[in-house]
């Protein structure tokens, strides 16, 4: 699969200016040959847009993701788009995966939500695996990465793929790279992760989206300007033994995760 990170700033708050950089991208990722593009967490709005969930937050069935579903439909290319959704009085910070064909193949809503997050959002509490023409795939949000039974859950699913949407801020690089590597090796399943760049308040946002292929090595980091690249990962290995032991786990050890997880 090839698999392009568009790694940019959103302008906070703009959707109209943001659709049309994303749009832009898709149109270049096309050209570099990907079948799915990646943005980054809540690309659509920018970050910090809390105390305007009321006014900017969207359903799956909302105009900005109706405008991604004709785009792709027409580029014949899939993208995973970050957004604040709307749930009737909830909100999430959510990732819709729009398959080719222009049709939504899953959402994934964010489980694990960062500081003030919590005081505007509302956490998802399912971690489900979609299936497309690639493979099966499972999506992840930002800090969720950090948490290992994230990605075994999804592992467990069935998940050959994961992708990762991010904001992922100032001095955490290190940490990004590590756990990107980890979750990868743990479950041995590639992952590809797009961050953005910019600054929002005291917040600086630094880029250096990766792909890493089932035993954790890098095939692709990108550096901290705007830029599309694009990579290929395999979903289906040959060594793909770890998905047999996965799926061997004992019952009250796969039970416990999800517990644990709900908990949180």
């Amino acid at each position: 699969m090839r698999i392009a990170m568009a790694q940019f700033a959103p302008h906070l708050g703009d959707k109209e200016a943001n659709i049309h950089l994303m749009t832009h991208y898709l149109n270049q990722a096309k050209t570099q040959q990907a079948d799915l593009v990646i943005f980054p967490e809540l690309a659509l709005t920018g970050y910090s847009v809390g105390e305007q969930l009321e006014t900017i937050a969207e359903t799956t069935e909302g105009p900005s993701l109706a405008t991604f579903k004709e785009r792709c439909k027409e580029l014949g290319i899939a993208a995973l788009v970050s957004f604040p959704e709307r749930n009737g009085n909830r909100f999430h910070i959510s990732s819709a995966y729009i398959d080719e064909d222009g049709t939504i193949a899953g959402v994934y809503r964010k489980t694990h939500l960062f500081s003030s997050e919590l005081d505007y959002f509302t956490p998802g509490d399912e971690w489900p695996v979609f299936s497309t023409r690639h493979g099966k795939i499972g999506m992840m949000i930002c800090y969720d990465l950090e948490f290992p039974e994230v990605a075994r859950l999804l592992r467990l699913n069935g998940a050959e793929l994961i992708l990762v949407s991010t904001a992922n801020m100032v001095p955490y690089q290190n940490y990004q790279n590590i756990y990107m590597q980890s979750r990868a090796m743990e479950n041995e399943v590639p992952l590809a992760i797009c961050n953005r760049l910019g600054t929002e308040g005291d917040l600086i946002f630094f880029g250096h989206s990766m792909a890493v292929d089932h035993e954790g090595r890098i095939v692709l980091h990108m550096g901290d300007k705007e830029d599309v690249q694009t990579t290929e990962l395999s979903l289906n290995s040959e060594k793909d033994t770890k998905l047999n032991y996965a799926g061997n786990l004992h019952p009250t050890i796969r039970q416990s995760l999800l517990t644990s997880l709900k908990r949180t």
